[in-house]
C-alpha cells in the first residue's frame, strides 16, 4: 500500500508521516532527504550544483545507496550513513536547486518506486501524488500558512542547536514555495484527488490522528474517503 503525501516546506510532513507510519507499521519514505543526499554528495565531491549537464553526468558515479531499514529510509554514501549532514539549513536550497534538473528527478523517482515495492509505505515530498505515485491508494496534500511553517522550522533548528534568523528563515520558505510552485518540471500542487489537510491550527498529535484515520479508512475501502 502506498500513502503519498505532498506539501510545502515546513508544513510538518516529515514528523507527521514518520509518526503515522510508525503507528501503522508502515515504512516511512522521506524523499526530501533523497534530494538533499544527491546535493550533498555532489558538493562533497567538489561538483557544481549550477551546471545541469554536469550534474546529470555525475549521477551514475555517485556512491549513493538508498534502502529501508527498520521502517525508515537509510542513505549511504559509500560506507558512510548520512544523517545530520542532510539537515543543515543550506541543504533546503541545494535540494531545491537540483530538484529542477530532469535527470535528478528521474534518477530519484526510479529509486522511490523501487523502495515502494519493498513494503507498505508513507512517502512524503513535493510530487508524490502527482508524478511518483499517481496511483497511490491514499493521496494527501498537507499544508500550513507560511508564518506557521517558518515558526515550526525555526523551533526545529533551535532544538538541534542550529542558529538561524527567523526573518531570513521565513523569507527562504516563501522563496522555496515560489520556486517549487513555478518550476516547469513537476511543480508543487495538490493532485486533483488528494485530500487537503491544513495543519496551521493543529498540533502534531491531531495531524497524526487525522492521517491515520484517512489511511485506515482507505485500507478497508480500497479508496480514500
Amino acid at each position: 500500500m502506498v500513502v503519498a503525501v505532498d506539501g510545502p516546506a515546513g508544513a510538518g510532513k516529515s514528523t507527521a508521516c514518520r509518526l503515522s507510519a510508525k503507528r501503522l507499521g508502515f515504512a516511512y519514505l522521506d524523499t526530501g532527504a533523497m534530494y538533499r543526499a544527491v546535493a550533498w554528495s555532489l558538493v562533497e565531491q567538489g561538483d557544481s550544483l549550477t551546471a545541469a549537464e554536469n550534474v546529470s553526468n555525475q549521477l551514475s558515479r555517485l556512491p549513493l545507496h538508498f534502502g529501508i531499514e527498520n521502517g525508515s529510509l537509510v542513505i549511504y554514501h559509500g560506507a558512510r550513513q548520512l544523517s545530520d549532514e542532510l539537515r543543515q539549513p543550506e541543504m533546503a536550497g541545494w535540494a531545491s536547486r537540483i530538484s529542477q534538473i530532469p535527470w535528478v528527478r528521474a534518477y530519484l523517482t526510479r529509486w522511490q518506486r523501487r523502495l515502494a515495492n519493498a513494503a507498505d509505505i508513507v512517502a512524503e515530498g513535493r510530487d508524490m501524488t502527482t508524478v511518483v505515485f499517481p496511483d497511490a491508494t491514499v493521496k494527501v496534500y498537507l499544508t500550513a500558512d507560511p508564518a506557521t511553517r517558518a515558526r515550526r522550522r525555526f523551533l526545529e533548528y533551535r532544538a538541534k542547536n542550529i542558529e538561524v534568523d527567523y526573518t531570513d528563515l521565513e523569507a527562504q520558505i516563501r522563496a522555496r514555495d515560489q520556486a517549487d510552485q513555478e518550476r516547469s518540471l513537476a511543480p508543487l500542487r495538490p493532485a486533483s484527488d488528494a485530500i487537503l489537510l491544513d495543519t496551521s491550527a493543529l498540533g502534531i498529535d491531531e495531524v497524526v490522528d487525522r492521517l491515520v484515520e484517512i489511511i485506515r479508512s482507505a485500507s478497508t475501502s480500497g479508496a480514500p474517503q
